[in-house]
């Protein structure tokens, strides 16, 4: 098995990355690989009511192919809290959107389903966190007001704008 050195430094260099600050969306990564590393660093911020219960902690790209791709490989062979992270097409854990004629999805999604949406506008239209690109920087904007069935870390919403609750 040949492993990328340089590849593999430079993944966690980007994972280092978000765990201190907001993600600047450098020339070095793109947004799709940014958001690809938010994803999996979200998922270990979320604390299901019903994780006891759970066997995997499964993320769902169904409508970005390159953040799936990147995703995939990010999170391959990875656990979160002893569990496995996969990254599949349903029974969703964490639901990633990318286009707003997929909105619709958030309606019929379990309430433990963390929504994920890489558009302007998707806290306000029912989902949870909103990653978008303003002025080269991506930062996570979230909505208490939509979090059913999870609970965030504090560490997560030190870093995010927030919006809804009782703040």
């Amino acid at each position: 098995m040949h492993i990328n050195i340089s590849r593999v430094s430079k993944i966690t260099s980007l994972l280092w990355l978000l765990t201190l600050s907001p993600m600047t969306a450098h020339a070095k990564y793109t947004p799709d690989q940014v958001k690809a590393v938010y994803l999996y660093r979200i998922a270990t911020f979320v604390q299901w009511e019903n994780e006891a219960q759970m066997d995997s902690i499964n993320i769902c790209v169904q409508d970005n192919e390159k953040v799936n791709t990147i995703l995939s490989k990010l999170t391959q062979d990875k656990l979160i809290r002893n569990k496995p992270l996969k990254v599949v097409s349903s029974d969703c854990d964490v639901l990633y959107i990318s286009q707003e004629q997929n909105l619709n999805r958030i309606e019929s999604v379990p309430t433990n389903t963390v929504t994920i949406g890489g558009m302007e506008s998707f806290t306000e239209n029912g989902g949870a966190i909103e990653l978008v690109e303003h002025k080269g920087k991506i930062r996570p904007k979230v909505n208490l007001d939509n979090i059913k069935g999870y609970q965030l870390s504090s560490n997560f919403l030190r870093v995010a704008e927030v919006v809804g609750g009782q703040q």
